[in-house]
């Protein structure tokens, strides 16, 4: 260390004296590159990733170190690297490229010099995105095609690419993944859904230090499918009986097809599957409903089209034929009976059930009225007499449904 001797003048009295001190001197800082510093992991080719040069010691202005790349083509480095003042580390870009495909690894020579010196690493390079392309227009609802490759065959194990939309109405899978060993995948697709208006899409293909995006036009999907309606009975007769609904559309279905689905505020009634209409499709389309035999309430069903709108229907479901009971068991020939005929749920209006029987060994009357406000009525039935065992089917008819149960008439004992 060197010294520097100070002088001090003190002034007493008019008197003069002098004075002396050593006052430690820190020599200037020659600086010498201690490190080039590279990723030490292999990069994806067509990437971007930091390197960094550090000096061995600061200095109280700026140093600046030349770079250079042994193969731009390569991999490219700024012209030089600028160690602020009073530091001793200063970090790079590198940016990588793809002039040719890779099999395996790839090193590239990265200098950093300062007069009279200079150090060299390898920037070790692997297969990165080559390319991310898909349909470039598609009609909303369709599916999209995408392919992705890589600038050389994909790792042992494979390489899986995550996989982003900036738009909900194109749905990607997460990922995509390249088998070992191949350059690419083509075919694999993203669903999208139907939108009023046209929309551009960017989905990016992502890894360590490179992304590659495709732009999808995603036109817009509209049908008017004009004065279209849900019509049907305006009464429903429960107990599983079917009856005839219609759907009914005006205009032709457009391109893709529609997708239909229905709904009712009443959980329990037995409404058709969602159709797929194609395209082309128009007029009265068929459907059925049904409904338990315990309900006694007006109904609304809801035909819904995706991408379009609903249309409703409402009728009032009655309660349907339980069961056909006698008080008695067994029936003998020759004798009368009580029977009832229950519903399923008491009636909020008065019902006329007509019976029938296949075999006259027994005997019912034409008609059985129920009662508004109840469940069930009774009637009475009289049997023949018979020498051998009958069996006879009682039939109950109810609006357009029925319940048919059988009895045993049997000979009369002693």
């Amino acid at each position: 260390m060197r010294t520097v001797l100070a002088v001090f003048v003190i002034g007493t009295l008019g008197l003069a004296s002098h004075a002396y001190a050593e006052v430690p001197v820190t020599p200037p800082c020659g600086p010498r590159l201690a490190s080039l510093e590279l990723p030490g992991e292999p990069v994806h080719s067509g990437g971007k990733a930091d390197g960094s040069v550090t000096l061995n010691c600061a200095r109280p202005q700026a140093t600046t170190v030349t770079l250079a790349s042994a193969e731009p083509a390569w991999a490219s480095v700024p012209e030089s690297v600028t160690v602020p003042a009073g530091a001793t580390e200063a970090v790079f870009p590198i940016q990588t490229h793809q002039p040719d495909y890779i099999y395996g690894e790839y090193g590239v020579a990265i200098t950093a010099s300062l007069p009279g010196e200079t150090l060299t690493r390898a920037l070790k390079l692997k297969p990165g995105l080559k390319f991310f392309a898909a349909d470039s227009s598609v009609i909303s609802g369709d599916d999209v095609v995408f392919q992705i490759g890589l600038n050389g065959p994909a790792p042992e194990g494979g390489l899986t690419i995550p996989l982003e939309s900036d738009n909900d109405a194109l749905r990607m899978p997460a990922s995509v993944t390249i088998p070992q060993g191949a350059l690419g995948v083509a075919g694999f697709r993203g669903k999208t859904t139907r939108i009023p208006q046209d929309a551009q899409v960017t989905v990016t293909a992502k890894l360590p230090g490179q992304t590659r995006t495709a732009l999808v036009a995603l036109r817009a999907w509209t049908y008017d499918p004009g004065d279209w309606s849900l019509t049907g009975p305006a009464r429903l007769r429960g107990g599983g009986f079917y009856t005839i609904m219609s759907l009914n559309l005006p205009n032709p279905v457009p391109h893709g097809g529609i997708h239909v689905t229905f709904t009712s505020d009443e959980p329990r009634m037995n409404l058709p599957s969602a159709m797929d209409l194609p395209e082309g499709t128009s007029g009265a389309r068929t459907v059925q409903v049904s409904a338990p035999y315990d309900l006694d309430r007006d109904v609304t069903i809801t035909a819904t089209i995706e991408g379009v709108g609903a249309r409703s229907h409402t009728l009032h479901v009655g309660p349907g034929l339980k069961q056909i009971t006698f008080t008695d068991w067994p029936l003998y020939g020759g004798r009368t009976y009580e029977g009832t005929v229950e519903l399923g749920t008491a009636t909020s209006e008065q019902v006329t059930i007509t019976l029938t029987s296949d075999n006259p060994a027994m005997q019912v009357p034409a008609q059985v009225v129920i009662p508004a406000g109840r469940s069930s009525g009774t009637f009475t039935a009289t049997t023949s007499t018979v020498e051998y065992f009958q069996y006879a089917t009682v039939t109950a008819r109810l609006d357009n449904t029925f319940l048919e149960e059988s009895f045993f008439v049997e000979p009369a004992s002693g």
